[in-house]
């Protein structure tokens, strides 16, 4: 079996420096014979490896358990520390799904060539009545539109509003995080703060696809909601907030006098918070007319 493409990248951190071969494979059951993966894309963020890929020819409802492995142990176990659309138990099929590996927290090095493997095997489809945790690890049954609507809005809401601090707190601290404690406590505790809203929105994003699908029945707001989604996590975080998060590593090392020119290290680092922040509100604010402007159809119907 042939890999779908072959790239080395560079991934950069703190303490190391990646060379991974990538190679991309496909594997799945007989079921999944009418279906392909194309468009397999690896890109390096900081120490993160994004994989976008596409799965074409699948019926619409037709959901994937998909996984991600690697060479390095001989593909014997899927990596843990994996986020994105397009990994988990409950992927459905489409065009720019991403997989994001937070390498560092799966292995404290890795180097040389390293092929990794998609794996998609087809799920059961969506059910009618949708389960989910509640408080205190019970069962909570979300049966209609009412109740669905106030949990995915309450969510959006707040992921948009801790990109938007995370955001003003790097423009605002992080040149001053350099040399004030205070400052980069203030500025941790904002990318906190923005990684615990995104989790909920990663975590919860296939239920509340479900949910549309299932109770609005309407396939041009299941297909809105969907990009909606992808444009949150794939490309808002995927690129703009990972890309901007990368500077906090730089901050640090100001901050620990562990570069060699701190002048010019300074000046670069004003330059890149500056050009990343504009690129992060602009994005930002689509995600949010996209956003106001889908929730407002599905309250409406």
């Amino acid at each position: 079996m042939a890999p779908n493409s072959l790239t080395l990248i560079s991934v950069y951190s703190q303490n190391m420096k990646i060379h991974v071969l990538c190679s991309l494979w496909i594997l799945a059951c007989l079921d999944l014979c009418a279906q392909s993966i194309t468009n397999v894309t690896p890109e390096a963020v900081g120490d993160k490896i994004i994989v976008r890929y596409d799965i074409e020819e699948a019926k619409g409802d037709q959901l994937f358990e998909v996984a991600l492995y690697y060479s390095k142990d001989n593909y014997s176990q899927n990596l843990r520390n994996v986020s994105g659309n397009g990994v988990g138990t409950a992927v459905s099929s489409g065009k720019n799904l991403v997989i994001i590996w937070d390498v560092l927290k799966d292995v404290s090095e890795l180097d040389g060539e390293c092929a990794f493997e998609v794996r998609a095997f087809p799920t059961s489809r969506v059910v009618e009545i949708i389960t989910v945790a509640g408080a205190g690890n019970r069962n909570v049954s979300v049966t209609n539109k009412d109740e669905a609507y106030p949990l995915m809005s309450a969510t959006l809401t707040d992921y948009i509003n801790e990109a938007k601090d995370f955001k003003d707190a790097m423009n605002l601290l992080g040149m001053p995080a350099t040399e004030s404690r205070e400052a980069l406590a203030k500025l941790t505790d904002a990318t906190e703060q923005y990684s615990r809203a995104f989790e909920k929105l990663n975590k919860e994003r296939l239920t509340y696809e479900k949910y549309v699908a299932t109770f609005w029945k309407n396939d041009v707001q299941t297909l809105e909601f969907k990009s909606l989604m992808d444009y949150a996590i794939g490309d808002l975080h995927g690129v703009n907030i990972l890309t901007l998060n990368q500077k906090i590593t730089t901050i640090n090392d100001i901050a620990h006098n562990r570069v060699k020119r701190p002048g010019e290290a300074k000046k670069e680092l004003a330059k890149d918070i500056s050009e990343e922040t504009l690129r992060l509100d602009k994005r930002l604010q689509e995600l949010e007319r996209r956003t106001n402007r889908i929730l407002y159809e599905l309250s409406q119907d």
